[in-house]
């Protein structure tokens, strides 16, 4: 494979070598000549000069994106119908509680961030540097004043790009050609604090391509957004929810609860039923009618967790054209972003609840017994006898479910450093034969450092077990005890990734002969490229010594090799009969190779209609983390039940509404994907100002590898996933039931097909202009008819409209139908556009508590209510000067609150609301003015 490899980096730089010494004595670029200037579109290598093609591409201008009051490239992603759809999509604030790094990732068709291909002008990026994903895009570290616009293929393009594009492409087009300066600041607040914004940008750009024989431009831009937290939205400030029996706070409390180690009694607190904040509450649903006395307190994390993190960005974007000689052109592109993510929750919880990894110095040693245990002992100051005494329970030692408040909150800081470097040239040889070669480097070092909040369990847990630390108050009878424990923080880097891709590539293309319809036109190409990826812990994240993380992180340091050869025909049959073929091979070093082609149809029988179509195989080969991440053990999220065990008399903190020891990590043994997309559309333009196209398209996708299958949907079908579930020998404590579960199997596998059907729908009107003004109406939207998969043992399940149960992912909510609408009027100076972002409704989570004797119990999954975002963008240009632009715009205009659902607290640490595709801010202002300089 590797010999392979080296024969097409080779050939690919003999072909850019080559390239560059045959155009230095031919005639110039005769693109350049022609009248119609024809233009290559993203999901194709063969210029042309149709509008409409047999490609389904949304193309969004950089005016389009400006109206939609984003100030990011995933708040304006989320209001697109096709661009977000649920299923391992993560956006910045996924990242409470756990370690995404704050990396923004986009989905197409519900099929995932690392099956959706993101290009800039047409060539890779590097993965945004997630510990556990070395391939999806942060696409935050891409600046919307950068943007010229963004075309989002809607189809497979394995054939023409390769690997990862299966679910589709979104291409973003950087702003060139630009002469001039301009300036922009913005400012943005939201009506019910927390979430302020604002940023500064600024566009330089000088030389005619034409007169001067150069064009450059430089883009500066700085953002800064303020974070929002569940205390400061009310439809996130609790996550105890009896109206939907869901509840998703912690046993793990301060004042503690705790239990008696030889298990005579269960779980009891002294404060009960007064349970002081903010670490501790009584829930409803934890404390029924008939409770008995002394039952333990909750701990609601909800009002600590951010919901939108602190995030200060900054980036420097760079292009340069030259004509070298009057056959060639040369082309630069530079850039660097920094970019830094603070997210702040809930202290740590410590107690024998949290599992240690056997790799751990403490877990062979007493009283820990491979899990992060607090015991109290009848010798400590702060042993509760009155309390127990008062209750007849005895003085054994007890199990203390602490949550560590003398730590502080936990506060850490993702640090992103992303460098690209683009250079090429292009021109035309021998008059005909069209070339393009370039070179890519670019890197992502990505660093997780943190601030506060995260002790080391070897300086903790001894302190802990002392008995010098209370844990229902101060430790007053103990002086610098408490003190004590900010000798235990860990602070610095936890972790660092290096995400990196090197690439060449060539490309030919030439109009072979006359046709009925056109030129015979054919493109050929070569592409070698290095992935790699690497992973520096800190030794106590390596050994899980530090609480908080759930487990440890090991480290990486993978690469590959990838050589590819590519072509593309395009035959006009017909001036209205066009076909379109093309197929890649692609060879990886480490998991072989696969040949994917396409065949593209387009027919026009009249002006006023298209008809388009499309057959292709797909293929994406396991990512290096997806292989190789070392297994590490971790926790599940809270509030989940052993059903085999919990229905006792005295239900066990650690089988009932608990979290459970899993296991992380990659499989060498995984197979890569393959899958088959179809598309077949219709365009209607019946005249000039009116359009509306309707692509029905299915992906069938083979080997589906999934990031593990939930723990909540393992443990609600042991039947079927009991196989991924270790348990310990049965025990007295549940007469008849299986042992504790000591371990859930979460690691990477291929759980088998998926099949996703589904509706495109885009239309456009812009009406006559008038004395009052112009109008323009346009619509997009997807309606998701299937999306099922097949489970181990071949049986298939439907997840169409709704959170996705099984398969790991931030979310994974499915829903039917989501569309973007929006009016937009123009008059003079003045520029307004009213916009509706739409999702319809679906199928939530089961709820925490499931008890279907109880007649008042909502045990089944409950509908979520539909959600409407409406917007206003308003500019009036020449206030004061005629180079002076000012906007103002309201997002969220009549300040809707997200729909409940379970999902939130079960998938995220925001518990009432799916974080994935629902925006916490709610209504927000935001003004900005732009200045040219002439």
């Amino acid at each position: 494979m590797r010999t392979s490899f080296r024969v097409t980096v080779f050939s690919a730089s003999a072909v850019i070598a080559a390239a560059f010494l045959l155009s230095a004595s031919v005639v110039p670029i005769a693109l350049a000549q022609q009248n119609v200037e024809r233009v290559e579109i993203t999901g194709s290598s063969i210029r042309r000069t149709e509008a409409e093609t047999a490609v389904p591409v949304q193309v969004i201008s950089k005016e389009e994106i400006e109206k939609t009051g984003s100030t990011n490239v995933e708040q304006f992603l989320q209001g697109l119908g096709v661009a977000l759809q649920g299923n391992s999509n993560s956006v910045a604030a996924t990242g409470s509680g756990a370690t995404t790094g704050g990396v923004s990732t986009v989905s197409l068709r519900g099929l995932g961030s690392q099956r959706t291909l993101v290009l800039i002008d047409g060539k890779r990026v590097s993965g945004g540097g997630t510990i556990t994903d070395s391939t999806s895009v942060d696409i935050n570290m891409i600046p919307l004043a950068a943007l010229e616009r963004v075309e989002i293929l809607r189809d497979g393009a394995s054939a023409i790009y390769g690997s990862d594009a299966i679910g589709g492409v979104v291409n973003f087009i950087l702003r060139k050609d630009y002469v001039g300066a301009e300036g922009t600041v913005f400012g943005a607040v939201t009506q019910h604090g927390g979430g302020e914004g604002a940023g500064l940008n600024a566009l330089v750009g000088w030389g005619d391509m034409g007169k001067q024989g150069f064009n450059a431009n430089i883009i500066a831009d700085f953002r800064h957004e303020e974070a929002i937290f569940g205390s400061q939205r009310g439809f996130a400030s609790s996550g105890i929810h009896p109206e939907h029996n869901n509840d998703v706070t912690s046993g793990n409390t301060f004042p503690a609860n705790f239990a008696a180690a030889d298990g005579s009694f269960g779980t009891r607190n002294p404060t009960f039923p007064n349970c002081p904040g903010p670490y501790s509450t009584v829930s409803p649903l934890f404390t029924p009618p008939g409770t008995p006395a002394g039952r333990g307190c909750r701990f609601d994390p909800s009002p600590l967790v951010s919901l939108i993190p602190k995030t200060d960005t900054g980036s420097l974007f760079g292009n340069l054209r030259m004509r070298l000689t009057p056959a060639i052109e040369g082309y630069a592109q530079g850039s660097y972003v920094h970019k830094e993510v603070n997210t702040v929750i809930q202290p740590v919880p410590l107690s024998d609840q949290f599992a240690l990894p056997p790799n751990h110095p403490l877990f062979n040693v007493a009283p820990y017994n491979g899990a992060s245990t607090f015991l109290l002992t009848p010798s400590s100051p702060y042993y509760p006898s009155a309390f127990l005494a008062s209750q007849g329970l005895g003085t054994p030692d007890l199990l203390v479910r602490y949550r560590s408040a003398v730590s502080g909150n936990r506060d850490l800081t993702d640090v992103s450093n992303q460098w690209r470097l683009v250079f090429g040239g292009r021109g035309t040889v021998a008059q005909t034969w069209d070339y393009d070669a370039s070179y890519l480097h670019m890197e992502t070092n990505l660093s997780e450092k943190v601030n506060n909040g995260y002790p080391i369990l070897t300086k903790i847990l001894p302190i802990l077990n002392s008995g010098a630390i209370n844990p229902f108050g101060p430790s007053n009878l103990t002086p610098g005890a408490d003190a004590s424990i900010e000798t235990t923080q860990f602070r610095g880097e936890a972790w660092s990734t290096k995400t990196s891709v090197d690439g060449l590539q060539a490309k030919v293309a030439h109009d072979f002969m006359r046709m009925a319809g056109g030129p015979l036109a054919v493109a050929l190409g070569l592409e070698g490229r290095r992935e790699g990826f690497k992973v520096k812990v800190a030794p106590e994240i390596e050994t899980g010594d530090v609480s908080g993380y759930g487990g440890n992180f090991l480290p990486v340091s993978k690469s590959r090799h990838v050589g590819a050869a590519f072509g593309e025909v395009n035959l006009p049959l017909l001036k209205s009969l066009e076909l379109t073929a093309a197929a890649r091979y692609d060879d990886y070093s480490d998991v072989g190779n696969k040949v994917s082609p396409i065949l593209r149809a387009r027919w026009q029988p009249v002006r006023e209609v298209m008809l388009r179509g499309t057959v292709g195989k797909g293929f994406r080969a396991p990512s290096l983390t997806e292989l190789y991440q070392p297994q590490t053990t971790g926790v599940s999220a809270p509030g989940l039940t052993d059903a085999l065990r919990c229905p006792t008399t005295t239900p066990s903190p650690l089988d009932c509404n608990t979290q459970f020891p899993i296991t992380l990590g990659g499989n060498t043994a995984l197979k890569p994907e393959e899958s088959l997309n179809r598309t077949v559309g219709i365009v209607l333009e019946p005249t000039q100002n009116i359009s509306f196209g309707v692509d029905l398209w299915s992906v069938d996708l083979r080997n589906t590898i999934v990031f593990g299958v939930t723990p909540a949907a393992i443990l609600a079908d042991p039947a079927r996933f009991g196989f991924l579930i270790t348990r310990a020998a049965p025990d007295a404590t549940c007469p008849g039931c299986p042992g504790q579960i000591i371990n859930i199997d979460q690691r990477n596998l291929n759980l088998g097909e998926t099949k996703v059907r589904g509706v495109d729908i885009d239309a456009r009107w812009r009406f006559p202009s008038t004395s009052i003004g112009a109008f323009t109406l346009s619509f997009n939207g997807t309606y998701i008819d299937k999306y099922e998969f097949q489970s181990v043992d071949g049986t298939w399940q439907s997840i169409n409209g709704m959170v996705n149960p099984i398969v790991n992912g931030a979310g994974g909510v499915i829903p039917r139908w989501r569309h973007f609408l929006s009016l937009g009027w123009r008059r003079n100076a003045w520029d307004v556009t009213f916009m509706q972002q739409y999702q319809r409704g679906y199928k939530d989570l089961p709820p925490t508590f499931d008890d279907p004797t109880d007649p008042t119990c909502v045990c089944q999954p409950q509908h979520v209510g539909d959600y409407t975002l409406y917007h206003l963008y308003t500019s009036y240009t020449g206030l004061y000067s005629k180079n002076l632009k000012v906007t103002f715009a309201i997002r969220n205009l009549f300040d809707t609150a997200p729909p409940y659902t379970n999902a939130g607290g079960q998938n995220y640490f925001q518990a009432g609301y799916d974080p994935g595709y629902a925006d916490p801010r709610l209504r927000t202002f935001i003004l900005s003015a732009t200045y040219k300089f002439k």
